[in-house]
């Protein structure tokens, strides 16, 4: 890109959907014994002619800066109006912010009428952090400009922020949205200015007023919408919202992002519905066409899902994840050689890596361990993250294989590459499998120094404590910080109540395994519970309790003797 280019562009005065950037320096016709402008033709004396030729010459040889010169001190000396757009197109090109001042100052004062400097300077005033000034500015541009107030504070608000700091910006948009409060653009601009800024609540609080008002378009709504989907605001979206995608079947656009909110919130059924819809309304919503696919997949629907893919997998841009997604389908339904067929067509890197891992596991079920690790060995991986993946991978397969220590190896080779608290949680539990509790506590201990807000990591290590009842006060803080973060997790609570029984508070242990127990029916739970209502004295209800549920974990040595171990040592 040319130097000048980058100029308009710093200068926000490039690429407006309503403003035409001025156009590239480009040479004068030397017959020309004029400059056009406002389509009146000025005749020039021979000096002043020679001087244009010679400033076109130099922009020829590339000598921006000196054409500019010339010619601005020609304008400043005859005064003439006609010569200042081109004067302001070289000021721009020689990417000198001095010099563009200069111009447009000077054409301010010959053509007061003029819309562009005004637009400059409160452009260049936000830059300098000059609020006053650029609201003034903006007053008078407002005067002069051909375009409507709607138009002007879109505009400003594409234009205005880069280069600006927030607080300035956050300002000026603010008083704008102050000053123009009947007009919705002005509030659409706040709001477009705050989530650039990074400031997605004010962003969205602002929007919402402008879409209370009767005259925001469906624009506003589109806008509000995104602020919705992108800041993870799903649930205060879908209530905001719902009105206007009841009132507005057609708003199609909006009807998607809804849908994704929907998804978001759990709502699977309702958001299929609205895919639907999309779908048989526009025959080329290929984007709601994939999300009711995955929808489908997700909920189960596996033949209405490859119904969609196979459409969509013709389609450009959805070539990958659809052969990925219809090979996964095929994986799961034991057609491996209709899977392998679609894996293998996957090109894009966004899925590549995971398509050759779901090979990896076809040729390890065909041909064994060895077989899958070299089919991964073969992969030229460029990032860590593709790389931790594989490692993860390799893991998998080696303890699908029981060989436990080559997966060690591969977690271990993983964590080297990068820490994550899911690959030290994976490595401690096959280190606890192996009984190497030391090597458990210190690769939870390690994990928890980078990530000591990890429900599950914290658990572990609680839970190990107490299992070995030591460090009980330090088991209890872990425990504690984990059921904090993570308040509804039922082995979290199972974890809690082990520890009180072990303190001796078997009111507070009852209450917790109960909670546990009332969300999932777990074998440990129910061991556990067991146990503490015996501690408790209620020992009928400890065996009805064993009565009514240890036929359904038979595989459990440690509950099908517990009655007769708890009797032995009342």
């Amino acid at each position: 890109m040319k130097k000048h280019a980058l100029v308009l562009i710093g200068l926000g005065l490039g690429g407006c959907a309503q403003l035409t950037p001025p156009p590239q320096p480009q040479s004068v016709d030397p017959v020309e014994a004029h400059v056009q402008h406002d389509n009146t033709a000025l005749h020039l004396s021979a000096p002043v002619m020679f001087e244009i030729m010679l400033a076109e010459m130099l922009v020829q040889r590339g000598e921006v800066t000196q054409a500019h010169a010339l010619l601005f001190e020609l304008a400043q000396k005859k005064r003439e109006v006609a010569l200042m757009e081109r004067v302001f197109e070289l000021a721009m090109a020689s990417y000198s912010v001095e010099r563009i001042k200069q111009t447009v100052t000077l054409w301010g004062e010959l053509e007061p009428t003029a819309p562009t400097p005004w637009r400059v300077g409160y452009l260049m005033a936000l830059r300098e952090g000059a609020l006053d000034e650029a609201l003034a500015l903006w007053m008078r541009y407002r005067e002069y400009s051909p375009l409507s107030l709607e138009d002007d504070l879109k505009n400003a608000a594409s234009q205005a922020l880069q280069g600006t700091a927030a607080e300035t910006g956050l300002a000026f948009f603010e008083q704008l949205s102050q000053r123009y409060p009947q007009t919705w653009a002005a509030g659409y601009a706040y709001g477009y200015a705050a989530d650039q800024y990074g400031q997605p609540e004010l962003a969205v609080s602002v929007l919402e007023t402008v879409v209370a008002r009767n005259d925001a378009p469906a624009e506003a709504y589109f806008a509000l919408a995104n602020l919705y989907v992108e800041h993870n605001l799903y649930a205060r979206g879908l209530v905001q919202l719902n009105a206007y995608v009841r009132e507005h079947p057609e708003a199609w656009s909006i009807q998607e992002r809804y849908a994704r909110m929907e998804v978001k919130g759990g709502y699977y059924t309702e958001a299929m519905a609205r895919y639907q819809r999309i779908v048989e309304a526009n025959s080329q919503a290929y984007t709601s066409k994939l999300s009711l696919a995955l929808l489908q997949l997700e909920t189960g629907q596996e033949a209405q899902a490859k119904l969609l893919l196979s459409e969509l997998v013709a389609i450009k841009g959805y070539e990958d994840v659809s052969h990925y997604y219809l090979g996964l389908i095929e994986q799961g339904q034991g057609a491996t050689d209709k899977a392998m067929a679609h894996l293998l067509e996957v090109r894009h890197m966004s899925y590549f890596v995971d398509a050759r891992l779901l090979i990896a596991q076809i040729i390890y079920d065909r041909h064994g361990l060895d077989a899958a690790l070299a089919s991964l060995d073969e992969l030229e991986l460029a990032l860590d993250e593709q790389r931790v993946k594989v490692l993860r991978a390799k893991a998998l397969l080696s303890v699908q294989a029981a060989q436990s220590e080559q997966a060690i190896s591969f977690y271990r080779q993983a964590l080297a590459i990068d820490a994550q608290p899911q690959i030290s949680y994976a490595l401690a539990m096959l280190l606890y499998e192996q009984g190497d509790m030391l090597g458990f506590e210190q690769v939870l201990s390690a994990a928890l120094v980078e990530h000591p807000d990890e429900p599950d990591l914290l658990n572990a290590l609680g839970y190990l404590y107490v299992e070995q009842n030591r460090q009980l006060d330090q088991a209890a803080a872990y425990l504690d910080r984990a059921l904090a973060l993570a308040p509804d997790s039922y082995y979290i609570l199972d974890s809690r109540a082990w520890l009180a029984y072990r303190q001796g508070d078997l009111a507070l242990a009852e209450s917790l395994i109960k909670r546990a127990w009332s969300m999932y029916q777990d074998e440990t739970v129910l061991v556990h519970m067991i146990q503490i209502k015996w501690a408790l004295g209620k020992r009928a209800r400890a065996e009805a309790l064993w009565q009514t549920y240890h036929a359904q974990f038979k595989s459990s040595a440690e509950l099908q003797n517990l009655l007769e171990r708890l009797r032995q040592n009342p």
